[in-house]
């Protein structure tokens, strides 16, 4: 019974990792998107959403913010869903971050 719950941890453990990694990468995809010349912040929104819904399903529940400081840092944030105990249990809230320096700065 203790190896059954020990695996099962284990198995728990690296779906959120998975699940975090992707959602970093699509954050960190969706800055460098709104960074490149002639693209907007909602470009960048527009790629993380994407990004999430294409590795996770149209039913993945996905906040995409990206905004702009004075340096002309674009700042992605993610919001997303994980499941807390196997893959249909209760689920919590994850936030990621990606940043990119917009190309039209330079």
């Amino acid at each position: 019974m203790l190896i059954i719950v020990i695996a099962l941890t284990i198995i728990q453990c690296a779906l959120v990792v998975h699940t975090r990694n992707t959602l970093t990468d699509a954050a960190v995809q969706a800055a460098h998107t709104a960074s490149l010349e002639g693209n907007s912040t909602e470009d960048g929104e527009v790629r993380g959403a994407q990004l999430v819904h294409d590795r996770f399903g149209e039913d993945y529940e996905v906040d995409v913010q990206a905004d702009e400081d004075g340096d002309g840092v674009i700042r992605v944030r993610v919001s997303a869903s994980f499941p807390l105990v196997g893959l249909l249990g209760p689920a919590g809230t994850m936030h990621v971050d990606g940043h990119a320096i917009d190309e039209d700065t330079w």
